[in-house]
């Protein structure tokens, strides 16, 4: 079975997409904004990356697509994203890194290094940079 075939797909109007943007823009703002205060904070921005790479994402997918990934397999997600001529072809790597590292950020009771959380908000980053493009 396909990653696309073991999960739950929804279908997105171009205004659930600009939603879905927004959502990941706000994360994003307010993980750049606590990332700067220390390790505890910099574990909080890890988790808010992680949220904003996946609502980026999820427009991404939806502008180019139409539909996004809502499933707990992740790897739907990503290969959706695969799916999407991107004008960054690193994106889907991004994306998988940012949910491997879920877990960790937002339920493991061990901190995130602020180096960590640093390239993990520059990864939510970029996939928001591609769904402002889209």
């Amino acid at each position: 079975m396909s990653p696309r075939n073991s999960g739950r797909i929804v279908l997105g109007t171009p205004a659930d997409c600009r939603v879905r943007r927004d959502q990941a823009r706000a994360f994003i703002e307010v993980a750049e904004l606590v990332l700067t205060e220390g390790r505890r904070e910099a574990h909080v921005a890890a988790a808010l990356a992680v949220l904003g790479g996946i609502a980026a994402a999820d427009a991404v997918c939806g502008f180019a697509l139409g539909q996004w990934s809502r499933g707990q397999d992740h790897t739907q997600a990503v290969a959706l994203l695969g799916d999407v001529t991107l004008r960054d072809a690193t994106l889907p790597t991004k994306l998988r890194r940012l949910l491997a590292d879920k877990d960790a950020a937002h339920y493991s009771p061990n901190l995130i290094t602020v180096e960590k959380a640093k390239a993990m908000v520059r990864q939510a980053a970029a996939l928001l940079t591609e769904a402002d493009l889209s």
